[in-house]
């Protein structure tokens, strides 16, 4: 849910975050190389389903996990951007630099430490000017604070983290530059640690939606459900995997009520490939 260095959002185009955010709550297993995953758009004709491909995301690993490069490639794999990174002996990324398809610089992140902790991101664009930067704060080894500049040393945002007892993420609160509460997430755990639901409210639209995360009997996370401030089902995103308990396809369904009944409307899908 942080919020992003904004001209790195706005210049690159790089790389949806759904699918980060899903690696987030399903880790990656095995020692893999690269995996792709490649984007549909849904098409309804005749009362049936049909995709298109629409973009591709290739991410390459070294031989510790650490991802290295993350590209974008249309879908006859041309190239429309990609993001590098590279760490320090102590595997903390250090610089992120994102180039377009003629391998020309759009901008780049660096990123320095203090006690192994993250301490600052600056961003820069082509010409080496500084765009933003983003300060944290720890209580201990937890980030309890991000707070987002401009080039100028201006505030843009804040991101205030609280945690519970066990010391797992509790409550995210986003603020605008001038004080006011933008967005907050309130995280809820199962006895074992892993994300249980996740609420949202937002406090401009004042709309309210909660995610529950379900798992499978073998501990795999298979289909998070939003609902509405109504508590009624309106988005279902559904995970199947290989034999080595990697994703393997990614779908997104609307839900309403049509027709008399409920119904699930295919909206988005994802394809994942590994190699090993």
């Amino acid at each position: 849910m942080k919020k992003l260095l904004s001209f790195a959002f706005v210049a690159s185009l790089c790389l949806s975050l759904f699918a980060t955010d899903i690696f987030n709550y399903v880790p990656l297993a095995g020692n893999i190389k690269n995996y792709t995953r490649t984007d549909y758009v849904i098409a309804s004709k005749f009362g049936n389903y049909f995709r298109t491909p629409s973009v591709k995301i290739v991410k390459a690993f070294n031989n510790l996990g650490k991802e290295v490069e993350s590209s974008e490639l249309t879908p006859k794999d041309a190239i429309i951007n990609r993001i590098t990174s590279t760490y320090d002996a102590k595997g903390n990324v250090t610089e992120q630099s994102c180039f377009n398809a003629d391998n020309e610089l759009l901008w780049k992140n660096l990123i320095v430490y203090k006690n192994n902790l993250k301490s600052e991101t600056s961003e820069y664009d082509a010409k080496n000017t500084l765009k933003a930067k983003i300060i944290y704060t720890y209580d201990g080894s937890k980030l309890v604070d991000e707070t987002g500049y401009n080039g100028d040393g201006a505030l843009v945002w804040k991101t205030i983290y609280k945690y519970n007892a066990e010391g797992l993420l509790e409550t995210e609160f986003e603020y605008n530059d001038e004080g006011s509460l933008d967005m907050k997430y309130v995280y809820t755990y199962t006895n074992e640690g892993k994300t249980d639901s996740i609420t949202t409210y937002n406090s401009y639209s004042h709309d309210v939606n909660q995610q529950i995360f379900r798992y499978g009997s073998n501990g795999l996370l298979t289909e998070i459900t939003t609902y509405n401030a109504d508590k009624v089902v309106c988005n279902r995103k559904v995970l199947k995997y290989d034999s080595a308990n990697n994703v393997i396809k990614l779908s997104e369904y609307e839900v309403s009520e049509k027709f008399g009944s409920t119904s699930n409307d295919l909206v988005a899908q994802s394809d994942f490939t590994y190699q090993f």
